[in-house]
């Protein structure tokens, strides 16, 4: 008597389920965004990171960055939340006893 192999890839018959279409980049919003933060910035096609001073509110209700970037040959200082396409959290150590 002869077991049957198990697979884990599944058998030529099953349906395949179709690979999930690539969504698309989630917007940072600025709730997410402290200062602190390092982020990298596209502004008008030039890519840097930064390292975020404050955050302030427009008129227009849009959020602004003051940055400081890491690279001293950018002179970029400010950038819009929409400009944001990469985030690092500044972590926080818990207090010892």
């Amino acid at each position: 008597m002869t077991e049957a192999q198990i697979s884990l890839l599944g058998f030529d018959d099953e349906p395949t389920a179709a690979a999930p279409a690539p969504s698309r980049p989630t917007r940072l919003s600025s709730k997410g965004i402290a200062p602190g933060d390092l982020v990298e910035v596209d502004k008008k096609g030039r890519r840097f990171h930064a390292q975020v001073i404050s955050l302030q509110q427009r008129d227009s209700g849009r959020f602004e960055l003051e940055l400081r970037p890491l690279d001293s040959r950018i002179s970029y200082r400010s950038a819009s939340v929409r400009e944001v396409i990469g985030l690092w959290r500044r972590a926080t150590l818990p207090q010892r006893d």
